[in-house]
């Protein structure tokens, strides 16, 4: 399984050279103060930045989310299980 940068993330706007943008940047290392770029979301006249800024920064959590669903109810929906873990495979790249 690939591991994505750990979370959480946090969205933030930035001006550079003229032109705005959504970062999504990784949490802070407290020990060592460095954090990892995680995406850019450049502006776009009709762009949904901040929207879709705020789905990126979420989804380590909402990863984490369905994969305690998965450990706390166990079989109990066959379909809804799949879709979830369908979701989880996609998340980290283990979709077939």
């Amino acid at each position: 399984m690939s591991q994505h940068t750990q979370g959480p993330w946090k969205a933030a706007h930035a001006i550079q050279d003229d032109a705005a943008a959504r970062y999504i940047w990784s949490a802070t290392d407290r020990a060592t103060g460095h954090r990892e770029l995680v995406a850019t979301i450049p502006y776009a006249e009709g762009d949904h930045i901040n929207a879709d800024a705020r789905l990126i920064a979420a989804a380590p959590y909402m990863l984490l989310c369905l994969r305690n669903v998965i450990e706390a109810h166990g079989e109990v929906d066959q379909d809804l299980w799949n879709r979830i873990r369908e979701a989880i495979a996609n998340a980290t790249g283990d979709a077939s």
